[in-house]
């Protein structure tokens, strides 16, 4: 049986350190001002690792995960699997 999970696609991301797929829906909600760490590598993540650039008011999402799993600079329109 295959589960599949349905993820949005602003919640997406790749780790800055090991390029890990990530989903902001699978980090822990218990305290929102403690930091994330990949559960791959271990190490902390930031804004970038979801495709975030800038500080304060200035931030912006200027990428996204694509179908392939990796990142592009043109939000996808369609919805796509990207597999385990």
């Amino acid at each position: 049986m295959t589960t599949t999970i349905v993820v949005s696609l602003e919640g997406l991301g790749l780790c800055e350190h090991c390029a890990t797929p990530l989903s902001i829906e699978g980090m822990p909600a218990d305290s929102m001002d403690a930091d994330w760490c990949c559960p791959h590598c271990g190490k902390i993540l930031s804004g970038l690792s979801f495709g975030y650039e800038g500080e304060g008011q200035s931030t912006r999402k200027v990428k996204w995960v694509g179908p392939e799993g990796k990142w592009v600079a043109v939000k996808p329109t369609q919805d796509f699997e990207l597999g385990d």
